[in-house]
């Protein structure tokens, strides 16, 4: 089936889009860290990420100074996926999704050789016609992250 990539796709955004809006309170809260705000574990203090929204709300993680600069790097990226960050490229995938819709009404590509029987109406376009090539390279990228998902196709995999 030709939608197979972009359903696939869909799956996964709304599975991640899920995990988000819930580690982030619905999009409302955001994660922050500040070298500032410190955390006791009852192990003294360390560097936090708090979820914050207007005022900290409470700790995500901790940099532990045992760690020193590692603690450090893991609590910054640890607030650099930010669930509204997440939710944000979510929604930004799925235009770049719907911007590449997949059609079967396809000529075949390159004055006659056998085609997919389906090309994207973006990237495959010749003249206003749909070259068969296929899924185009676009909506390959961005499946490779879930590479490893069981769902995942090898025919997928983008062109090198």
């Amino acid at each position: 089936m030709t939608s197979d990539l972009a359903a696939f796709l869909r799956a996964r955004l709304d599975e991640d889009q899920k995990l988000a809006f819930e580690a982030g309170n619905g999009g409302h809260d955001h994660w922050i860290f500040n070298p500032e705000l410190t955390w006791n574990s009852g192990n003294g203090p360390r560097q936090a990420v708090v979820r914050f929204n207007g005022s900290a709300l409470g700790y995500v993680a901790a940099a532990d100074p045992v760690y020193g600069k590692y603690g450090e790097w893991n609590a910054k990226h640890i607030a650099c996926w930010d669930p509204a960050r997440v939710l944000a490229e979510i929604e930004a995938k799925r235009r770049i999704i719907d911007a590449h819709p997949i059609t079967t009404s396809t000529i075949n590509p390159g004055y006659g050789k056998t085609g997919a029987g389906f090309g994207c109406e973006v990237c495959h376009d010749w003249d206003g016609a749909t070259e068969g090539y296929g899924y185009c390279q676009t909506l390959r990228l961005i499946a490779l992250p879930y590479a490893e998902h069981p769902d995942y196709r090898q025919e997928w995999v983008p062109e090198e």
